[in-house]
């Protein structure tokens, strides 16, 4: 499971919609923060509205069988990433 919908653009490059404003977004943060890395990357991530790289190393995060990373997570709290339903309602146990 992804947090956004995979697309063909997604794997050439392109990032998910910024600007799309959920309800359950502060409980998603929390449930996104509350976990231990399962990998952790080499690099730092992106913030998506401005394709400047942070101080902020990457890592991989899992939970009921949902997977996400920390840039998707930054991407989430300051840009307002898009998510997927299926991806909330999983993390959420909804």
């Amino acid at each position: 499971m992804t947090i956004f919908p995979i697309t063909e653009n997604y794997h050439r490059g392109a990032v998910p919609r910024l600007g799309v404003r959920r309800d359950d977004k502060n409980r998603l943060l929390d449930a996104m923060r509350g976990q231990k890395p399962i990998a952790m990357a080499a690099g730092y991530l992106t913030d998506y509205a401005t394709g400047e790289t942070t101080n902020i190393t990457d890592a991989m995060y899992e939970k009921n069988g949902a997977r996400w990373t920390e840039e998707m997570t930054y991407n989430l709290e300051h840009n307002d990433m898009e998510v997927s339903d299926e991806f909330a309602d999983a993390l959420l146990g909804s």
